[in-house]
Protein backbone atom coordinates (compact mmCIF):
# COMPACT_ATOMS: atom_id res chain seq x y z
CA UNK A 1 0.00 0.00 0.00
CA UNK A 2 1.38 3.35 -1.13
CA UNK A 3 1.13 6.54 1.04
CA UNK A 4 -0.99 9.14 0.74
CA UNK A 5 -0.88 12.26 -0.03
CA UNK A 6 -3.36 15.34 0.22
CA UNK A 7 -2.94 19.24 -0.39
CA UNK A 8 -3.52 21.55 2.41
CA UNK A 9 -5.64 24.45 0.77
CA UNK A 10 -3.66 27.30 2.15
CA UNK A 11 -0.30 25.66 0.42
CA UNK A 12 -2.21 25.66 -3.28
CA UNK A 13 -1.45 27.30 -6.41
CA UNK A 14 -3.06 30.99 -6.30
CA UNK A 15 -6.56 30.51 -8.87
CA UNK A 16 -5.09 34.11 -11.21
CA UNK A 17 -1.81 32.17 -11.76
CA UNK A 18 -3.26 28.69 -12.93
CA UNK A 19 -1.24 27.20 -16.01
CA UNK A 20 -3.88 24.43 -16.35
CA UNK A 21 -6.33 25.55 -19.10
CA UNK A 22 -9.69 25.22 -17.62
CA UNK A 23 -11.80 24.66 -21.21
CA UNK A 24 -11.07 21.23 -21.26
CA UNK A 25 -11.29 20.75 -17.72
CA UNK A 26 -14.97 22.52 -18.09
CA UNK A 27 -15.74 20.14 -21.46
CA UNK A 28 -14.61 17.18 -18.99
CA UNK A 29 -16.65 17.90 -16.35
CA UNK A 30 -19.84 18.50 -18.42
CA UNK A 31 -19.53 15.12 -20.75
CA UNK A 32 -19.29 13.66 -17.57
CA UNK A 33 -22.87 14.85 -16.51
CA UNK A 34 -24.56 14.80 -20.01
CA UNK A 35 -23.72 10.61 -19.74
CA UNK A 36 -24.99 10.99 -15.84
CA UNK A 37 -28.37 12.74 -16.89
CA UNK A 38 -28.81 9.77 -19.29
CA UNK A 39 -29.61 7.98 -15.75
CA UNK A 40 -31.76 10.91 -14.23
CA UNK A 41 -34.95 9.62 -14.72
CA UNK A 42 -34.60 6.16 -13.13
CA UNK A 43 -33.14 7.38 -10.40
CA UNK A 44 -35.67 10.05 -9.78
CA UNK A 45 -38.28 7.58 -9.75
CA UNK A 46 -36.42 5.22 -7.16
CA UNK A 47 -36.22 7.62 -5.15
CA UNK A 48 -39.52 9.41 -5.34
CA UNK A 49 -41.26 5.52 -4.39
CA UNK A 50 -38.45 3.99 -2.72
CA UNK A 51 -36.07 6.31 -0.79
CA UNK A 52 -37.77 9.87 -0.93
CA UNK A 53 -35.02 11.24 1.53
CA UNK A 54 -31.99 10.77 -0.75
CA UNK A 55 -31.12 11.81 -4.23
CA UNK A 56 -30.33 15.11 -5.18
CA UNK A 57 -31.32 16.26 -8.39
CA UNK A 58 -30.86 19.61 -10.89
CA UNK A 59 -33.56 21.21 -9.83
CA UNK A 60 -33.34 20.89 -5.92
CA UNK A 61 -32.52 23.80 -3.43
CA UNK A 62 -29.68 23.54 -1.15
CA UNK A 63 -30.38 22.71 2.32
CA UNK A 64 -34.57 22.47 1.62
CA UNK A 65 -36.57 19.97 3.58
CA UNK A 66 -38.32 18.36 1.01
CA UNK A 67 -42.08 17.05 1.77
CA UNK A 68 -42.54 13.25 0.93
CA UNK A 69 -45.27 13.36 -1.33
CA UNK A 70 -47.48 10.21 0.74
CA UNK A 71 -50.24 10.54 -2.49
CA UNK A 72 -47.51 8.51 -4.21
CA UNK A 73 -46.37 6.72 -1.27
CA UNK A 74 -48.48 5.68 1.00
CA UNK A 75 -46.78 2.36 2.30
CA UNK A 76 -43.53 2.99 3.43
CA UNK A 77 -42.80 -1.16 3.24
CA UNK A 78 -39.61 -0.24 0.70
CA UNK A 79 -38.07 2.23 2.54
CA UNK A 80 -38.25 -0.09 6.08
CA UNK A 81 -36.57 -3.07 3.56
CA UNK A 82 -33.33 -0.70 2.44
CA UNK A 83 -33.39 0.08 5.60
CA UNK A 84 -32.84 -3.46 7.27
CA UNK A 85 -30.41 -4.18 3.75
CA UNK A 86 -28.49 -1.61 5.42
CA UNK A 87 -28.51 -2.17 9.21
CA UNK A 88 -27.85 -5.92 8.29
CA UNK A 89 -24.90 -5.21 6.01
CA UNK A 90 -23.77 -2.83 8.58
CA UNK A 91 -23.96 -6.26 11.27
CA UNK A 92 -23.14 -8.82 8.81
CA UNK A 93 -20.16 -7.12 6.99
CA UNK A 94 -18.85 -4.02 8.23
CA UNK A 95 -19.81 -4.28 11.95
CA UNK A 96 -18.20 -1.70 14.54
CA UNK A 97 -18.68 -4.13 17.27
CA UNK A 98 -16.55 -7.26 16.26
CA UNK A 99 -13.32 -7.72 13.61
CA UNK A 100 -14.13 -7.74 9.98
CA UNK A 101 -10.91 -7.90 8.69
CA UNK A 102 -7.42 -8.98 8.35
CA UNK A 103 -4.47 -8.09 6.69
CA UNK A 104 -1.91 -10.45 5.23
CA UNK A 105 0.84 -11.14 2.51
CA UNK A 106 0.52 -13.81 -0.55
CA UNK A 107 3.63 -15.95 1.55
CA UNK A 108 1.87 -18.33 3.57
CA UNK A 109 4.89 -19.72 5.62
CA UNK A 110 5.98 -15.92 6.49
CA UNK A 111 2.80 -15.22 7.45
CA UNK A 112 3.37 -17.64 9.82
CA UNK A 113 6.07 -16.02 11.44
CA UNK A 114 5.62 -14.57 14.52
CA UNK A 115 7.32 -10.34 14.11
CA UNK A 116 5.20 -10.90 10.93
CA UNK A 117 1.80 -12.20 12.94
CA UNK A 118 2.29 -9.94 15.52
CA UNK A 119 2.70 -7.14 13.29
CA UNK A 120 -0.47 -7.32 11.36
CA UNK A 121 -2.46 -8.03 14.61
CA UNK A 122 -1.54 -5.28 16.14
CA UNK A 123 -1.94 -3.05 12.70
CA UNK A 124 -5.61 -4.41 12.49
CA UNK A 125 -5.81 -3.41 15.91
CA UNK A 126 -4.77 0.29 15.22
CA UNK A 127 -6.80 0.12 12.04
CA UNK A 128 -10.38 -0.75 14.44
CA UNK A 129 -9.58 1.51 16.76
CA UNK A 130 -9.75 4.76 14.33
CA UNK A 131 -12.34 3.49 12.58
CA UNK A 132 -14.73 3.13 15.73
CA UNK A 133 -13.47 7.04 16.38
CA UNK A 134 -14.66 8.34 13.27
CA UNK A 135 -17.65 8.71 10.98
CA UNK A 136 -16.79 5.91 8.78
CA UNK A 137 -19.46 3.22 10.38
CA UNK A 138 -21.65 6.22 9.81
CA UNK A 139 -20.84 6.73 6.54
CA UNK A 140 -20.67 3.25 5.48
CA UNK A 141 -24.48 2.42 6.50
CA UNK A 142 -25.66 5.44 4.24
CA UNK A 143 -23.52 4.10 1.35
CA UNK A 144 -25.51 0.45 2.22
CA UNK A 145 -28.70 2.91 1.64
CA UNK A 146 -27.89 4.45 -1.30
CA UNK A 147 -26.45 1.48 -3.21
CA UNK A 148 -29.81 -0.76 -2.35
CA UNK A 149 -31.87 2.26 -3.53
CA UNK A 150 -30.34 3.26 -6.70
CA UNK A 151 -27.48 0.80 -7.44
CA UNK A 152 -24.07 2.93 -6.96
CA UNK A 153 -23.12 4.63 -3.86
CA UNK A 154 -20.04 7.04 -2.95
CA UNK A 155 -18.09 8.72 -0.74
CA UNK A 156 -14.90 10.44 0.09
CA UNK A 157 -12.00 9.69 2.78
CA UNK A 158 -10.13 12.85 3.57
CA UNK A 159 -7.23 13.30 6.19
CA UNK A 160 -8.43 15.14 10.04
CA UNK A 161 -6.68 16.35 12.59
CA UNK A 162 -9.05 15.67 15.41
CA UNK A 163 -10.03 12.32 14.38
CA UNK A 164 -7.35 10.79 11.79
CA UNK A 165 -9.96 10.43 8.89
CA UNK A 166 -13.12 11.65 8.17
CA UNK A 167 -15.59 10.40 5.49
CA UNK A 168 -18.42 12.54 3.10
CA UNK A 169 -21.05 10.68 1.55
CA UNK A 170 -22.63 11.58 -1.60
CA UNK A 171 -26.03 10.95 -2.43
CA UNK A 172 -27.24 10.10 -6.30
CA UNK A 173 -28.15 12.82 -8.43
CA UNK A 174 -25.19 15.39 -7.06
CA UNK A 175 -21.84 13.49 -8.69
CA UNK A 176 -21.06 11.58 -11.78
CA UNK A 177 -18.21 8.95 -12.32
CA UNK A 178 -15.73 8.13 -14.61
CA UNK A 179 -14.17 4.56 -14.99
CA UNK A 180 -10.51 3.14 -16.67
CA UNK A 181 -10.34 1.15 -19.21
CA UNK A 182 -10.32 -1.84 -16.13
CA UNK A 183 -13.92 -0.73 -15.63
CA UNK A 184 -12.98 0.81 -12.58
CA UNK A 185 -14.13 4.18 -11.27
CA UNK A 186 -11.33 7.05 -11.62
CA UNK A 187 -12.87 9.75 -12.22
CA UNK A 188 -15.07 11.74 -9.91
CA UNK A 189 -16.76 15.31 -10.56
CA UNK A 190 -19.54 16.88 -8.25
CA UNK A 191 -21.51 19.44 -7.76
CA UNK A 192 -22.80 21.38 -4.54
CA UNK A 193 -23.77 24.53 -3.16
CA UNK A 194 -21.88 26.72 -0.81
CA UNK A 195 -22.98 30.39 0.80
CA UNK A 196 -20.31 32.90 0.39
CA UNK A 197 -18.69 32.87 3.91
CA UNK A 198 -18.49 29.11 3.61
CA UNK A 199 -16.32 29.70 0.14
CA UNK A 200 -14.94 32.62 1.30
CA UNK A 201 -13.23 31.00 4.72
CA UNK A 202 -12.76 27.60 2.77
CA UNK A 203 -10.55 29.00 -0.44
CA UNK A 204 -9.90 32.54 0.46
CA UNK A 205 -11.05 35.33 -0.68
CA UNK A 206 -8.31 35.78 -3.64
CA UNK A 207 -9.02 33.02 -4.94
CA UNK A 208 -13.04 33.59 -5.11
CA UNK A 209 -14.57 35.16 -8.52
CA UNK A 210 -15.05 39.22 -8.59
CA UNK A 211 -19.17 38.46 -8.10
CA UNK A 212 -18.75 36.63 -4.82
CA UNK A 213 -16.17 38.90 -3.77
CA UNK A 214 -18.58 41.94 -4.00
CA UNK A 215 -21.63 39.70 -2.25
CA UNK A 216 -18.23 39.31 0.59
CA UNK A 217 -18.07 42.97 0.91
CA UNK A 218 -21.73 43.76 0.97
CA UNK A 219 -22.19 41.48 3.55
CA UNK A 220 -24.26 39.09 1.42
CA UNK A 221 -22.70 35.92 2.50
CA UNK A 222 -25.48 33.75 3.03
CA UNK A 223 -26.16 33.96 -1.02
CA UNK A 224 -25.82 30.59 -2.59
CA UNK A 225 -22.85 29.88 -5.01
CA UNK A 226 -22.36 26.34 -7.10
CA UNK A 227 -19.01 24.54 -7.28
CA UNK A 228 -17.95 22.55 -8.99
CA UNK A 229 -15.40 19.83 -8.39
CA UNK A 230 -13.46 17.29 -10.34
CA UNK A 231 -10.77 14.38 -9.42
CA UNK A 232 -9.34 12.70 -12.64
CA UNK A 233 -6.21 10.74 -13.32
CA UNK A 234 -3.17 13.51 -13.94
CA UNK A 235 -2.22 12.65 -17.34
CA UNK A 236 0.45 15.33 -17.02
CA UNK A 237 2.62 14.31 -14.36
CA UNK A 238 6.33 14.01 -14.21
CA UNK A 239 6.81 11.14 -12.02
CA UNK A 240 8.72 11.53 -8.92
CA UNK A 241 8.23 15.00 -8.53
CA UNK A 242 6.17 15.79 -4.82
CA UNK A 243 4.65 18.73 -5.95
CA UNK A 244 0.65 18.66 -6.66
CA UNK A 245 0.93 19.44 -10.08
CA UNK A 246 2.27 15.90 -10.70
CA UNK A 247 0.36 13.46 -8.25
CA UNK A 248 -1.28 10.66 -9.39
CA UNK A 249 -4.77 12.42 -9.18
CA UNK A 250 -5.23 16.13 -9.70
CA UNK A 251 -8.29 17.81 -7.71
CA UNK A 252 -9.92 21.37 -9.06
CA UNK A 253 -12.36 23.34 -7.27
CA UNK A 254 -13.71 26.11 -9.74
CA UNK A 255 -17.44 28.42 -9.69
CA UNK A 256 -19.47 27.22 -12.04
CA UNK A 257 -19.60 29.90 -14.81
CA UNK A 258 -16.51 31.89 -13.39
CA UNK A 259 -14.32 32.69 -15.66
CA UNK A 260 -11.39 31.09 -17.80
CA UNK A 261 -8.51 29.41 -16.10
CA UNK A 262 -9.78 30.42 -12.57
CA UNK A 263 -9.90 28.12 -10.11
CA UNK A 264 -10.89 28.21 -5.80
CA UNK A 265 -8.07 25.58 -5.49
CA UNK A 266 -5.71 22.76 -7.19
CA UNK A 267 -4.81 20.14 -5.07
CA UNK A 268 -3.58 16.37 -5.54
CA UNK A 269 -3.94 12.72 -4.46
CA UNK A 270 -1.15 9.92 -4.77
CA UNK A 271 -4.24 7.39 -4.89
CA UNK A 272 -7.76 8.09 -5.60
CA UNK A 273 -9.74 9.36 -2.27
CA UNK A 274 -13.39 8.29 -3.57
CA UNK A 275 -14.80 4.93 -2.88
CA UNK A 276 -17.38 4.33 -5.78
CA UNK A 277 -19.29 0.83 -5.81
CA UNK A 278 -21.83 -0.70 -7.72
CA UNK A 279 -24.19 -2.91 -6.99
CA UNK A 280 -24.39 -4.98 -10.60
CA UNK A 281 -23.30 -3.95 -14.00
CA UNK A 282 -25.42 -4.75 -16.54
CA UNK A 283 -22.44 -4.21 -19.41
CA UNK A 284 -18.58 -2.83 -19.16
CA UNK A 285 -20.02 0.24 -20.76
CA UNK A 286 -21.95 1.17 -17.88
CA UNK A 287 -20.34 3.19 -15.20
CA UNK A 288 -23.74 3.41 -12.75
CA UNK A 289 -25.10 -0.21 -11.43
CA UNK A 290 -28.25 -1.35 -11.04
CA UNK A 291 -29.63 -2.78 -7.59
CA UNK A 292 -32.82 -4.49 -5.87
CA UNK A 293 -34.38 -1.15 -5.97
CA UNK A 294 -34.28 -1.17 -9.90
CA UNK A 295 -35.96 -5.24 -9.50
CA UNK A 296 -39.01 -3.99 -6.85
CA UNK A 297 -39.85 -1.22 -8.54
CA UNK A 298 -42.78 -2.69 -10.22
CA UNK A 299 -43.31 -4.36 -7.25
CA UNK A 300 -43.67 -0.79 -5.08
CA UNK A 301 -45.53 0.68 -7.84
CA UNK A 302 -48.19 -2.20 -7.14
CA UNK A 303 -48.24 -2.12 -4.29
CA UNK A 304 -48.88 1.63 -3.53
CA UNK A 305 -51.80 0.95 -6.02
CA UNK A 306 -53.41 -1.99 -4.29
CA UNK A 307 -53.00 -0.45 -0.86
CA UNK A 308 -54.82 2.99 -2.22
CA UNK A 309 -57.80 0.51 -3.90
CA UNK A 310 -57.74 -1.04 -0.20
CA UNK A 311 -58.34 1.91 1.97
CA UNK A 312 -60.90 2.93 -0.82
CA UNK A 313 -62.89 -0.60 -0.49
CA UNK A 314 -62.39 0.18 3.55
CA UNK A 315 -63.92 3.48 3.26
CA UNK A 316 -67.10 2.75 0.73
CA UNK A 317 -67.50 -0.08 3.55
CA UNK A 318 -67.36 2.19 6.58
CA UNK A 319 -68.71 5.19 4.61
CA UNK A 320 -70.49 3.97 1.11
CA UNK A 321 -72.20 6.02 -1.11
CA UNK A 322 -75.37 7.25 0.07
CA UNK A 323 -78.92 7.59 -1.85
CA UNK A 324 -82.00 9.40 -0.45
CA UNK A 325 -85.48 10.05 -1.44
CA UNK A 326 -86.82 13.33 -3.08
CA UNK A 327 -88.62 13.98 0.28
CA UNK A 328 -86.02 13.67 3.14
CA UNK A 329 -84.44 16.79 3.73
CA UNK A 330 -80.83 17.68 5.24
CA UNK A 331 -79.29 14.02 5.34
CA UNK A 332 -76.93 13.92 8.41
CA UNK A 333 -74.78 10.01 8.25
CA UNK A 334 -72.63 11.14 11.45
CA UNK A 335 -73.38 9.07 14.67
CA UNK A 336 -75.94 10.42 16.39
CA UNK A 337 -77.30 12.75 13.44
CA UNK A 338 -80.98 13.39 12.64
CA UNK A 339 -82.08 13.24 9.56
CA UNK A 340 -85.90 14.46 8.45
CA UNK A 341 -88.49 13.32 6.22
CA UNK A 342 -92.03 14.12 5.62
CA UNK A 343 -94.99 11.81 6.79
CA UNK A 344 -96.76 11.71 4.02
CA UNK A 345 -94.48 8.88 2.85
CA UNK A 346 -93.33 6.78 5.77
CA UNK A 347 -90.99 4.95 4.01
CA UNK A 348 -88.82 7.68 2.36
CA UNK A 349 -85.35 7.28 3.91
CA UNK A 350 -81.16 7.11 3.28
CA UNK A 351 -79.89 3.93 2.11
CA UNK A 352 -76.49 2.86 0.64
CA UNK A 353 -76.63 3.76 -2.86
CA UNK A 354 -75.22 -0.45 -4.02
CA UNK A 355 -73.86 -2.75 -1.58
CA UNK A 356 -70.41 -3.02 -1.16
CA UNK A 357 -68.95 -7.39 -0.71
CA UNK A 358 -65.49 -6.48 -1.29
CA UNK A 359 -63.47 -9.82 -0.90
CA UNK A 360 -61.11 -7.81 1.82
CA UNK A 361 -58.83 -10.80 2.54
CA UNK A 362 -57.84 -11.88 -1.24
CA UNK A 363 -56.41 -7.81 -1.24
CA UNK A 364 -54.55 -8.34 1.93
CA UNK A 365 -53.37 -12.17 0.42
CA UNK A 366 -52.30 -10.21 -2.91
CA UNK A 367 -50.23 -7.40 -1.09
CA UNK A 368 -48.73 -10.12 1.54
CA UNK A 369 -47.25 -11.46 -1.85
CA UNK A 370 -46.07 -8.44 -3.58
CA UNK A 371 -43.94 -7.58 -0.31
CA UNK A 372 -42.71 -11.40 -0.13
CA UNK A 373 -41.22 -10.84 -3.40
CA UNK A 374 -40.08 -7.57 -2.51
CA UNK A 375 -38.47 -9.32 0.74
CA UNK A 376 -36.72 -11.86 -1.26
CA UNK A 377 -35.09 -9.03 -3.53
CA UNK A 378 -33.48 -7.52 -0.71
CA UNK A 379 -32.34 -10.89 1.08
CA UNK A 380 -34.73 -9.40 3.83
CA UNK A 381 -35.02 -12.61 5.86
CA UNK A 382 -31.13 -13.13 5.78
CA UNK A 383 -30.12 -10.07 6.96
CA UNK A 384 -32.95 -9.92 10.01
CA UNK A 385 -32.04 -13.05 10.98
CA UNK A 386 -28.52 -11.30 11.66
CA UNK A 387 -30.08 -8.45 13.47
CA UNK A 388 -32.29 -10.28 15.57
CA UNK A 389 -29.56 -13.01 16.51
CA UNK A 390 -27.23 -10.15 17.14
CA UNK A 391 -29.26 -8.29 20.03
CA UNK A 392 -29.23 -11.40 22.25
CA UNK A 393 -26.82 -12.84 24.67
CA UNK A 394 -25.43 -15.41 22.43
CA UNK A 395 -24.62 -13.91 18.98
CA UNK A 396 -25.36 -16.10 16.13
CA UNK A 397 -22.29 -17.65 14.27
CA UNK A 398 -21.32 -18.23 10.63
CA UNK A 399 -21.82 -21.62 11.61
CA UNK A 400 -25.69 -20.93 12.10
CA UNK A 401 -25.76 -18.93 9.36
CA UNK A 402 -24.36 -21.18 7.22
CA UNK A 403 -26.93 -23.45 7.95
CA UNK A 404 -30.39 -21.43 7.82
CA UNK A 405 -29.26 -19.03 5.00
CA UNK A 406 -27.46 -21.45 2.49
CA UNK A 407 -28.97 -20.57 -0.26
CA UNK A 408 -29.37 -16.92 0.75
CA UNK A 409 -25.47 -17.09 0.75
CA UNK A 410 -25.11 -18.54 -2.59
CA UNK A 411 -27.33 -15.68 -4.22
CA UNK A 412 -25.65 -13.15 -2.50
CA UNK A 413 -21.85 -13.92 -2.37
CA UNK A 414 -21.04 -11.96 -5.88
CA UNK A 415 -22.77 -9.01 -4.62
CA UNK A 416 -20.29 -8.94 -1.17
CA UNK A 417 -17.29 -9.94 -3.25
CA UNK A 418 -18.16 -6.72 -5.23
CA UNK A 419 -18.75 -4.53 -2.48
CA UNK A 420 -15.34 -5.83 -0.89
CA UNK A 421 -13.52 -5.03 -4.03
CA UNK A 422 -15.40 -1.50 -4.72
CA UNK A 423 -15.93 -0.05 -1.56
CA UNK A 424 -14.02 -2.08 1.51
CA UNK A 425 -10.58 -2.45 -0.02
CA UNK A 426 -10.45 1.03 -1.34
CA UNK A 427 -11.34 1.87 2.04
CA UNK A 428 -8.90 0.13 3.84
CA UNK A 429 -6.36 0.89 1.59
CA UNK A 430 -7.23 4.98 2.26
CA UNK A 431 -7.30 4.02 5.94
CA UNK A 432 -4.05 1.84 6.11
CA UNK A 433 -2.10 4.90 3.97
CA UNK A 434 -3.63 7.82 6.27
CA UNK A 435 -2.12 6.54 9.32
CA UNK A 436 0.78 5.60 7.63
CA UNK A 437 1.48 8.62 6.47
CA UNK A 438 1.01 10.14 10.17
CA UNK A 439 3.51 7.47 11.79
CA UNK A 440 0.33 5.65 13.51
CA UNK A 441 1.36 2.34 12.19
CA UNK A 442 3.97 0.12 13.68
CA UNK A 443 7.27 -0.48 11.70
CA UNK A 444 7.08 -3.38 9.56
CA UNK A 445 9.51 -6.57 9.78
CA UNK A 446 12.34 -5.91 7.29
CA UNK A 447 11.22 -9.34 5.86
CA UNK A 448 8.06 -8.34 4.64
CA UNK A 449 9.10 -4.20 3.53
CA UNK A 450 8.73 -4.84 0.04
CA UNK A 451 5.76 -7.32 -0.04
CA UNK A 452 1.92 -6.24 -0.76
CA UNK A 453 -0.63 -6.42 1.65
CA UNK A 454 -4.07 -8.47 0.98
CA UNK A 455 -7.19 -8.13 3.10
CA UNK A 456 -8.78 -11.14 4.10
CA UNK A 457 -12.78 -10.45 5.51
CA UNK A 458 -14.04 -11.94 8.51
CA UNK A 459 -16.98 -10.40 8.82
CA UNK A 460 -19.75 -12.67 10.18
CA UNK A 461 -20.79 -13.37 6.25
CA UNK A 462 -18.02 -13.56 4.75
CA UNK A 463 -17.13 -16.15 7.69
CA UNK A 464 -20.44 -18.05 7.09
CA UNK A 465 -19.54 -17.93 3.30
CA UNK A 466 -16.49 -19.95 3.97
CA UNK A 467 -18.42 -22.30 6.51
CA UNK A 468 -20.54 -23.63 3.80
CA UNK A 469 -16.88 -24.77 2.27
CA UNK A 470 -15.53 -25.75 5.96
CA UNK A 471 -19.55 -27.76 6.54
CA UNK A 472 -18.40 -29.97 3.93
CA UNK A 473 -15.23 -30.23 5.10
CA UNK A 474 -16.65 -31.45 8.74
CA UNK A 475 -19.16 -33.89 7.08
CA UNK A 476 -16.18 -35.40 5.07
CA UNK A 477 -14.31 -35.75 8.59
CA UNK A 478 -17.50 -36.86 10.49
CA UNK A 479 -18.11 -39.74 7.32
CA UNK A 480 -14.26 -41.00 7.79
CA UNK A 481 -14.80 -41.42 12.09
CA UNK A 482 -18.30 -43.28 11.28
CA UNK A 483 -16.26 -45.44 8.89
CA UNK A 484 -13.71 -45.92 11.31
CA UNK A 485 -16.10 -46.69 14.54
CA UNK A 486 -18.06 -48.79 12.56
CA UNK A 487 -15.44 -51.36 11.02
CA UNK A 488 -13.16 -50.69 14.15
CA UNK A 489 -10.52 -49.79 11.25
CA UNK A 490 -8.79 -46.79 12.31
CA UNK A 491 -6.38 -46.86 9.26
CA UNK A 492 -9.06 -44.95 7.43
CA UNK A 493 -8.67 -41.40 8.91
CA UNK A 494 -4.87 -41.82 7.79
CA UNK A 495 -6.79 -40.02 4.70
CA UNK A 496 -7.09 -36.74 6.73
CA UNK A 497 -4.00 -34.15 6.81
CA UNK A 498 -4.98 -33.03 10.11
CA UNK A 499 -3.09 -30.18 10.60
CA UNK A 500 -4.01 -28.42 7.28
CA UNK A 501 -7.65 -29.04 8.54
CA UNK A 502 -6.86 -27.21 11.35
CA UNK A 503 -4.60 -24.46 9.95
CA UNK A 504 -7.59 -23.94 7.15
CA UNK A 505 -10.61 -23.99 9.78
CA UNK A 506 -8.89 -21.47 12.63
CA UNK A 507 -8.54 -19.33 9.38
CA UNK A 508 -12.18 -19.95 8.11
CA UNK A 509 -13.72 -18.62 11.16
CA UNK A 510 -10.96 -15.52 11.16
CA UNK A 511 -9.86 -16.42 14.60
CA UNK A 512 -6.17 -13.95 15.29
CA UNK A 513 -2.95 -14.91 13.52
CA UNK A 514 -1.73 -15.09 17.13
CA UNK A 515 -3.62 -18.07 18.13
CA UNK A 516 -2.09 -20.57 15.62
CA UNK A 517 1.68 -22.14 16.27
CA UNK A 518 3.82 -22.02 13.43
CA UNK A 519 4.87 -25.55 11.76
CA UNK A 520 8.26 -25.18 13.36
CA UNK A 521 6.84 -24.74 16.75
CA UNK A 522 4.20 -27.82 15.73
CA UNK A 523 7.51 -30.27 15.21
CA UNK A 524 9.23 -28.22 18.60
CA UNK A 525 6.19 -29.29 20.55
CA UNK A 526 5.58 -32.55 19.67
CA UNK A 527 9.45 -33.63 19.93
CA UNK A 528 9.60 -32.51 23.23
CA UNK A 529 6.85 -34.08 23.81
CA UNK A 530 7.93 -37.33 22.51
CA UNK A 531 11.21 -37.13 23.86
CA UNK A 532 9.44 -36.53 27.41
CA UNK A 533 6.91 -39.68 26.83
CA UNK A 534 10.39 -41.75 26.15
CA UNK A 535 11.74 -40.68 29.16
CA UNK A 536 8.87 -41.88 31.13
CA UNK A 537 8.80 -44.69 29.46
CA UNK A 538 11.97 -45.36 30.45
CA UNK A 539 11.78 -44.00 33.84
CA UNK A 540 8.61 -46.81 34.47
CA UNK A 541 10.81 -49.76 32.61
CA UNK A 542 14.26 -49.20 35.08
CA UNK A 543 11.71 -48.93 37.69
CA UNK A 544 9.97 -51.94 36.78
CA UNK A 545 13.36 -53.59 36.39
CA UNK A 546 14.33 -52.68 39.71
CA UNK A 547 11.27 -54.13 41.48
CA UNK A 548 12.44 -57.14 39.86
CA UNK A 549 15.81 -57.69 41.41
CA UNK A 550 14.76 -56.71 44.62
CA UNK A 551 11.93 -59.38 44.40
CA UNK A 552 14.59 -62.02 43.05
CA UNK A 553 17.13 -60.83 46.03
CA UNK A 554 14.42 -62.21 48.58
CA UNK A 555 13.42 -65.10 47.02
CA UNK A 556 16.79 -66.35 47.04
CA UNK A 557 17.52 -65.13 50.65
CA UNK A 558 14.70 -67.10 51.70
CA UNK A 559 15.57 -69.98 50.26
CA UNK A 560 19.13 -69.73 51.31
CA UNK A 561 17.98 -70.37 54.90
CA UNK A 562 15.19 -72.64 54.51
CA UNK A 563 16.45 -76.16 56.70
CA UNK A 564 17.19 -79.43 55.18
CA UNK A 565 16.12 -83.09 54.72
CA UNK A 566 12.47 -81.81 55.62
CA UNK A 567 10.89 -82.61 52.66
CA UNK A 568 10.70 -78.91 51.94
CA UNK A 569 10.98 -77.53 48.40
CA UNK A 570 14.53 -76.82 48.42
CA UNK A 571 14.92 -80.50 49.21
CA UNK A 572 13.10 -81.73 46.23
CA UNK A 573 15.01 -78.97 43.82
CA UNK A 574 18.17 -80.52 44.75
CA UNK A 575 17.24 -84.24 44.40
CA UNK A 576 16.54 -83.33 41.33
CA UNK A 577 19.65 -81.89 40.28
CA UNK A 578 21.38 -84.52 42.37
CA UNK A 579 19.23 -87.73 41.60
CA UNK A 580 19.41 -88.27 45.79
CA UNK A 581 16.58 -90.40 46.90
Amino acid sequence: MADTTTINPATQANAKSSKIERFPIQMRFNNLKNQGLLWYPAWRDLSLYLNPTRGFFFNAVPNSGYKIDHSVVIDGYAARCIRDLASGMISGLTSPSRPWFKLEIEDPELMEFDPVKRYFDEVQLRMHSVLAKSNIYECLHMEYEEIATFGTCSMSILDDYNDVIRGRVFTIGEYFLGQGPDNRVNTFARQFWMTVAQLVKEFGLKNCSDSVQSLYKTHNTENWIKILHLIEPNDDRIPGYADFENMEYRSLYFEDNAMQDRYLELGGFEEFPVMAARWKLTTTADVYGRGPGWDILGDDKMLQKEQREKLLILAKVGNPPMQADASVQNVNTLPGGLTRSSSLLPNAGVRAAYQVSPDINAVREDILEIKKAMDDSFHRDLFRMLLNEASRPANVTATEIAEKQSERLSMISPVVTKLGNELLKPTLSRVYNIMNKFGLLPKAPKEIAEMDIHVQYISILAQAQRMIGITALENDIAFGMNIAKGTGDMSVLDNYNIDEIAQEHSKAIGNPAKTRNAPDVVVAKRKARAEAQAKAENAAAMSQIAAGAKDAGAAAKDLASAPMNTNSALDRVLSGITGRQ
